[in-house]
């Protein structure tokens, strides 16, 4: 699974605010993130082959190959690691239980394989699909290039759901 956030500062206290006005409004908020950035997290699904990487995950296993999904959700909150607040999560996964998308995507991040077999499928990997910079090989490239366009649209729909409040709030 490939996870990627929007930092946000002070985003917590500000929901809590938000939701004693008006609680439609985190509705709202919610319905606008999803459909607003539906778009770019099908274009970074799209960034990831539909056949599988290398013939050794043509396979009905555990770890074969499978197409993949995305998923935008608001999930208000903190990070545990970073402590930092985050806004919207946009996820790719397998669409079925198989986990060669997600073995292949991090293959070779961390480590340059444990066993004989692990080195061979990470030069595989690198000879057809290259892992630039870090994060994964696959959609982290996109979702790199589209990152700023996410977060203005982000941004824009907190202004718009903001503005509409206050606009309520005044009558």
């Amino acid at each position: 699974m490939i996870t990627t956030s929007i930092d946000q500062q002070g985003l917590r206290e500000a929901l809590k605010e938000l939701k004693q006005l008006d609680e439609n409004a985190i509705k709202d908020l919610r319905a606008n993130l999803r459909t607003g950035l539906g778009p770019a997290a099908t274009a970074i699904a799209g960034s990831v082959p539909v056949e599988a990487p290398l013939s050794g995950m043509n396979n009905k296993g555990r770890l074969g190959w499978s197409a993949v999904r995305s998923s935008v959700s608001f999930t208000p909150g903190k990070s545990k690691k970073s402590g930092n607040s985050f806004l919207a999560t946009i996820k790719i996964t397998g669409k079925s239980k198989k986990g060669g998308f997600e073995m292949a995507e991090l293959a070779g991040s961390r480590t340059k394989g444990v066993t004989a077999s692990g080195r061979a499928m990470i030069r595989g990997l690198n000879a057809r699909y290259p892992m630039i910079k870090r994060g994964g090989r696959f959609t982290y490239a996109k979702f790199r290039e589209l990152r700023p366009q996410i977060e203005k649209l982000a941004i824009k729909i907190i202004k718009e759901t903001t503005d509409k409040v206050n606009k309520r709030l005044v009558r």
